[in-house]
């Protein structure tokens, strides 16, 4: 799968950097099921509030007291998926007898910094979102009724509020587009992974059944929407810490240029004596 590859691959280049870089990874697991943001690292999950922080070196678009777990491994990753699964609401239809009703965010927050680095000058920090999220539903197809039937409505709705996002941010930048990230709760958590700092991939799952064109064709057409998009990411660093850096880099070319002068006067001197 996916998942467990990216998680071996990644703490492999950790593993492989140890000696020059410290590198720490936490993992959260939510679901946004009928609007609402639901931590499933803990039993009883409260409806969260997303959160933006927009100062200089701040987190961004984050989920207030969602519960973090320092990960070492990509196993100890897979359990935490694993032990959230558990909560995440599912029910059955016609078409799935294990169907996801929610969507659900896996996100690893990973900070990297020098091993000799005692201020913090070199770190930088990441995100990596990994969202699966719920198919779109025919309440014909998929013989929905009661909790059911709204739970589709709540995925519908949320899914067209993602292709509105991904229609207005693949329109040319001087129309004055309106980017509609606070439809939904889905477009809201993910609006500085699609518009902002960072790399977007989408991996479609679609079905060779007949009876599945038309979801099939949709998914389709929103992949190649999503592929329009064109982020520029840069690296994520405090401008505290990266004023730090600036400054030991230029102090250290000042010394390089005195230890190159008084080499100089040295051979100057030498010739003097002669």
């Amino acid at each position: 799968g996916i998942i467990p590859t990216l998680c071996k691959e990644l703490f492999n280049e950790i593993q492989e950097s140890a000696e020059t870089r410290h590198i720490t990874v936490v993992c959260s697991v939510l679901e946004i099921y009928n609007e609402k943001v639901k931590d499933l690292s803990i039993e009883a999950g409260d409806d969260l509030t997303i959160r933006e922080d927009s100062s200089a070196g701040g987190r961004g678009i984050h989920v207030e007291g969602l519960t973090e777990v320092q990960v070492k491994s990509g196993q100890e990753v897979l359990d935490c998926i694993a032990k959230a699964q558990q909560r995440r609401a599912v029910g059955k239809t016609n078409m799935n007898e294990h169907s996801s009703r929610s969507h659900s965010v896996v996100t690893l927050r990973i900070g990297a910094c020098d091993c000799d680095d005692v201020d913090g000058a070199t770190l930088t920090v990441s995100k990596l979102h990994l969202i699966d999220l719920a198919g779109s539903e025919r309440q014909k197809a998929t013989g929905a009724t009661g909790d059911r039937l709204k739970e589709g409505a709540q995925i519908n709705l949320s899914l067209s509020a993602l292709g509105n996002v991904i229609n207005a941010l693949t329109e040319k930048s001087g129309s004055g587009r309106h980017v509609p990230y606070r439809d939904s709760k889905l477009t809201r958590l993910l609006q500085d992974s699609l518009g902002g700092n960072s790399y977007t991939v989408i991996i479609c799952n679609v079905s060779p059944a007949k009876i599945n064109a038309e979801e099939t064709l949709s998914s389709l057409r929103f992949a190649e929407r999503a592929k329009k998009i064109e982020n520029k990411a840069v690296v994520n660093r405090d401008p505290k810490g990266e004023r730090i850096l600036e400054l030991l880099q230029e102090n250290k070319a000042l010394r390089a240029k005195v230890a190159r002068l008084e080499a100089h006067i040295d051979r100057l001197e030498m010739y003097y004596e002669k």
